[in-house]
């Protein structure tokens, strides 16, 4: 976190923080129960500082930290008090469960997604409109259990893969959900079962699943795919 950029006059970070209602986030808190036993360290302050790691590219605790020991003197500017140490995030982010940063992202995306798209002219045809991809992030395979064929070497990387259901007219996830990099990508599209009736989603030949498409179907949720080459089928109808 340098000094003469991100912290002078009012930084992009303390923008998105009045962005954030703050009485929102304690009230889900407070559902959450991720506040019990804690003194110093809230939901709140851990919320900043993850917001902080994520937009400053931080690669480390120590490097979250160290950013804002650089600048204690102008914590107000985001709305905190405490200085978070290293021991004290590495707690907090193995403790505080997952499901209060959800439950934020939900609350701020049913608060601003009206407001979200640019693409004004397309927006008609985008309405309704939903992506469902994955994407794996590789890690050791001491963390987490790697993805495909072991290599020769039998050096095989773990990863985390994040599934992704994306709406079109927003540019923003519906829905996210994070996995083993193992885990085969079909094993998420009971999310699509979610989407209002009369939706349109569009996915690749990683997600062939011949039950979950008649799901689809019977909810009236249409899609859109590539068939394998060696997928068996006969053409009952066509509509021009």
């Amino acid at each position: 976190m340098s000094k003469d950029i991100n912290f002078s006059g009012h930084p992009v970070l303390s923008q998105i923080i009045k962005l954030i209602n703050r009485d929102k986030v304690n009230e889900l808190a407070t559902t959450t129960k991720v506040n019990r036993y804690v003194k110093s360290f809230d939901a709140f302050t851990h919320l900043v500082v993850m917001i902080y790691a994520a937009l400053s590219g931080a690669k480390s605790i120590r490097q979250v930290v160290e950013g804002f020991e650089a600048n204690v003197t102008r914590l107000n500017h985001l709305g905190i008090s405490y200085l978070v140490r290293r021991s004290t995030l590495s707690d907090a982010n193995k403790k505080r469960t997952s499901q209060f940063f959800g439950d934020v992202y939900k609350a701020l995306y049913e608060r601003y997604s009206s407001f979200l798209s640019d693409s004004k002219s397309s927006k008609a045809l985008q309405k309704g409109l939903y992506i469902l991809d994955s994407t794996t992030i590789s890690l050791f395979s001491q963390i987490l259990k790697g993805v495909g064929r072991t290599p020769k070497n039998s050096k095989k990387k773990g990863g985390i893969k994040a599934h992704t259901l994306l709406e079109v007219s927003c540019v923003l996830p519906s829905f996210v959900d994070y996995s083993a990099a193992a885990i085969h990508d079909h094993s998420r599209m009971s999310s699509i079962l979610s989407l209002p009736s009369g939706s349109f989603t569009a996915f690749d030949m990683g997600y062939v699943d011949y039950w979950m498409w008649k799901q689809f179907t019977d909810h009236d949720i249409f899609f859109v795919t590539r068939q394998k080459d060696k997928m068996s089928f006969t053409v009952i109808e066509n509509i021009a």
